[in-house]
C-alpha cells in the first residue's frame, strides 16, 4: 500500500485564502452544522411535552437503537430558580440519548406571578409586548453574546452569526435581581459549551420593558425569598415571623 502525503505550496495556500473559496467553505460548514443539528437534537420535540418524549425515546431503543450504541438514557431535570412569596420561577432540561453521534437537550423556564392572589403563568411578551421593546432585548442579547469569549458563534474575524434572531430569545427565567435568558443548543454556541445565557439585571429594565408589567409589579425583592441560579452560592432571605417553624410555634402558644 502507497501513502502519498501531499504538502500545499504557496500557490495553494493563496488560492485557499481567496474570498470566494473562503465564502464557499463557510457556507459549507453551515450545511454540515444544519446536518448536525438535525441528526443530534429533535428540534420540533417541544419542552412542554415531556410525556411525548419520553414515549418516543421508549419507541427510539425498542426499534432503532443498536446494542454497542448504549447506554441509552433520558433525564430530566427541574428546580427552582427563585421561590418567593409572590414570584417563582424554574428552569429545566431534557436530554435524551438514544443513538449515536450523540444525544441532544433542550432547555424549558417557567415562571409565575402571583395576580389578585393566584399564581399565573407570565411570558417575554407580558414584560415586552411593543416592537421597540423586543428589539431593544434583542439587541442587548445580541451585544452581550458577540462580547462574550465563550459563544464562538459571534467570534473571530469571520463569524459565523453577526445577527441574533428574535426568534431565538425563547426561554426565559428570573431570580431576585436579573431576567436570566436562556438559548437552546447551537442556537448561539456549540451543544458542548452551553447553556448560553444573558442576564439582565431589573435596575437596567426600567424604562426599557413594559411599564407595570406582572413582574414589575413586585420588585424589589428584598425579604423572603430562595434564589439559586449559582446552586453553589444560593441567596436566601427568610424573616423569622415568616418561617414556618417560628409560625407553628405561635398558634402552639394560643
Amino acid at each position: 500500500m502507497e501513502i502519498i502525503i501531499y504538502a500545499p505550496n504557496t500557490a495553494n495556500m493563496d488560492l485557499l485564502l481567496l474570498p470566494k473559496i473562503v465564502r464557499f467553505m463557510k457556507i459549507i460548514y453551515f450545511f454540515l452544522l444544519l446536518i448536525i443539528t438535525a441528526c443530534s437534537s429533535d428540534t420540533d420535540k417541544c419542552f412542554n411535552d415531556i410525556e411525548e418524549i419520553k414515549e418516543d425515546f421508549i419507541s427510539t431503543i425498542l426499534t432503532e437503537s443498536i446494542l454497542d450504541e448504549g447506554p441509552f438514557q433520558m433525564n430530566y431535570h427541574l428546580r427552582a430558580i427563585l421561590f418567593s412569596d409572590n414570584v417563582v420561577s424554574l428552569m429545566g432540561d431534557v436530554f435524551v440519548f438514544a443513538h449515536l453521534p450523540h444525544g441532544w437537550i433542550r432547555y424549558g423556564g417557567k415562571t409565575y406571578v402571583k395576580t389578585n392572589g393566584s399564581f399565573k403563568k407570565i411570558t417575554l411578551n407580558d414584560l415586552f409586548p411593543l416592537p421597540s421593546q423586543k428589539e431593544f432585548l434583542r439587541s442587548y442579547c445580541e451585544n452581550f453574546l458577540k462580547h462574550d469569549n465563550n459563544c464562538n458563534y459571534f467570534q473571530g474575524i469571520d463569524p459565523l452569526r453577526d445577527n441574533l434572531d428574535q426568534e431565538l430569545i425563547k426561554v426565559f427565567v428570573v431570580d431576585h435581581e436579573s431576567l436570566i435568558l436562556i438559548f437552546q443548543p447551537y442556537a448561539v454556541g456549540g451543544f458542548a459549551d452551553g447553556p448560553f445565557t444573558v442576564k439582565i439585571p431589573f435596575t437596567e429594565l426600567i424604562g426599557k420593558w413594559q411599564a407595570g408589567n406582572p413582574m414589575e409589579k413586585q420588585l424589589p425583592i428584598t425579604k423572603n425569598f430562595l434564589s439559586s441560579w449559582d446552586k453553589d452560592n444560593w441567596i436566601s432571605d427568610v424573616q423569622e415571623d415568616h418561617s414556618i417553624a417560628y409560625q407553628k410555634e405561635g398558634s402552639l402558644r394560643k
